[in-house]
């Protein structure tokens, strides 16, 4: 099965954090659990260290938003805006 292309205008966010560990967790937590993510700005969290100038974000398709955020929030991650 392959991956749909992201299109942005379709993306929403579900976290972001300064961790890249922490969205990489979540993106494989979501991923085993069906539903595609995809990691944005990664590699500029990680040079940047643990600087909150760019974090790294997870994104989903905005159809699968809710339950995205419902998986992350019952395994203890904090959504945007928490």
């Amino acid at each position: 099965m392959s991956k749909r292309q992201p299109e942005p205008e379709q993306l929403v966010e579900v976290l972001a954090a300064i961790d890249p560990m922490q969205v990489r967790m979540a993106h494989d937590l979501l991923e085993s659990n069906g539903i595609e993510s995809f990691i944005f700005d990664e590699e500029s969290s990680r040079m940047l260290g643990s600087t909150a100038a760019i974090p790294a974000r997870l994104m989903v398709h905005a159809d699968v938003r809710d339950d995205a955020l419902k998986l992350l929030a019952d395994l203890g991650f904090e959504g945007p805006g928490d």
